[in-house]
């Protein structure tokens, strides 16, 4: 068992993705890192609100590996975590698409798969915890939250209702038609409510799993949204959108409950995007919104600039003395996996790379090396290739020059 895990490691290594168990076992240079986080999350355990952090580094440079770092810390400490990562299909402007995701990804403690599912289970119809939970989302959310809850604990067993219901509440958004119905179904009258509109409403779902998480006796919630720098592909728009959205889970006057939500992008999102000298969203945003008669919204978009200013946790590159030591364990990892004595000297494996390489491209070069060594028994020649990262609005070198088709 012990030999396959290792193996799981070094396939995670050798294809340079990076996980929970992995980031357990590499976490060399970051515990400074993660002592500000664990600071974070026992004041997020004490307090009961929310907070954020901004956690922003190069390319390469192991940010995802450090948000699955934080991942396994939380759960040593009781959260819920959620690793969302954004994408086209799942935009930072879409509050939808996001709980969706989050929802379908929230890992509860002590359990090996995501799914939001347990924490419905565990609400048992007339207990304290199911009360607590129903006279909380009528005080603070939309009816319809109100109603889809209450349908599915005090309604009928009807399996296929349930789990209509229960969809709804991880995000597949039941219509009202249909709530409706339900309700008759279940009640003998009429459910009166007002239109339930996703772009302003979606948000008091985040607020209903963030207090359901906490109810159910959990430490709170932590959300990981990987892949912030997405935001470059969005228009002007969309990204006014996505900032506005930012700022929910930035303060607690927008009533989440015990949350500690981080994003993690390149820095290229601040030198290109927010801060760059011209044309930068830090003024065309305010701008905009006042062209659009919504100045009330400039201060909330500030805020959030702010708040990707001061709170943000910048990963620097590892030190030398942190590489060499994770360039042994990753050695030692390969030689229990494949019981065979790898070699003391692995310096040949990194000496023809450049100091700036990222470490990404270090640890797979090393994974190569070993593997090679193991195949033919001696040293082989290894050439690394970066690829360039392309920025929106850019093409390829040599995509110059080629003709359009006719």
């Amino acid at each position: 068992m012990e030999k396959l895990k290792d193996r799981q490691v070094i396939e995670c290594l050798r294809s340079g993705v990076s996980s929970r168990y992995l980031s357990g076992i590499f976490s060399y240079g970051r515990e400074a890192a993660l002592e500000r986080v664990e600071r974070d999350l026992s004041r997020v355990q004490s307090e009961g609100g929310a907070f954020p952090l901004v956690v922003k580094g190069n390319f390469g440079n192991g940010k995802t590996h450090f948000l699955n770092i934080i991942f396994q810390k939380a759960e040593e400490m009781n959260f819920a975590v959620s690793f969302v990562p954004l994408s086209k299909e799942t935009p930072f402007d879409k509050l939808d698409r996001l709980y969706r995701r989050a929802a379908a990804g929230l890992y509860l403690p002590g359990y090996s798969q995501p799914g939001f599912f347990p924490l419905l289970d565990g609400l048992k119809p007339g207990s304290e915890e199911a009360e607590e939970v129903l006279n909380y989302t009528g005080r603070n959310l939309h009816p319809k939250l109100e109603a889809v809850l209450k349908n599915y604990l005090e309604g009928s067993s009807d399996p296929y209702n349930q789990h209509i219901l229960a969809s709804d509440l991880a995000g597949d958004f039941v219509p009202n038609a249909q709530l409706k119905s339900i309700h008759r179904l279940n009640y003998g009258k009429a459910l009166s409510m007002p239109p339930f509109k996703v772009k302003e409403n979606a948000f008091d779902y985040f607020r209903f799993l963030s207090h359901l998480i906490r109810a159910c006796g959990y430490a709170g919630w932590v959300i990981l949204f990987d892949e912030f720098e997405q935001l470059m592909y969005l228009g002007i728009n969309a990204r006014i959108n996505a900032y506005l959205n930012a700022a929910r889970f930035m303060s607690t006057s927008f009533g989440l409950t015990a949350t500690y939500t981080i994003f993690s992008a390149s820095s290229n999102l601040w030198s290109e995007l927010i801060w760059k000298s011209k044309n930068s969203d830090y003024d065309n945003v305010p701008q905009k919104l006042a062209a659009k008669e919504r100045q009330h919204e400039i201060p909330t978009v500030r805020e959030v600039f702010g708040c990707f200013l001061k709170d943000n946790l910048f990963l620097d590159t590892l030190s030398t003395f942190d590489i060499r030591r994770m360039l042994r364990a990753i050695r030692d990892c390969h030689a229990r996996s494949y019981g065979w004595t790898a070699p003391e000297d692995i310096d040949g494996a990194v000496e023809g790379l450049s100091g700036d390489k990222p470490l990404r491209t270090v640890v797979r070069a090393v994974v190569e090396h070993l593997d090679l060594q193991y195949l033919y028994g001696e040293k082989p020649e290894i050439a690394v290739e970066m690829p360039e990262e392309i920025l929106p609005g850019e093409a390829p070198d040599d995509e110059e020059g080629i003709d359009e088709l006719p």
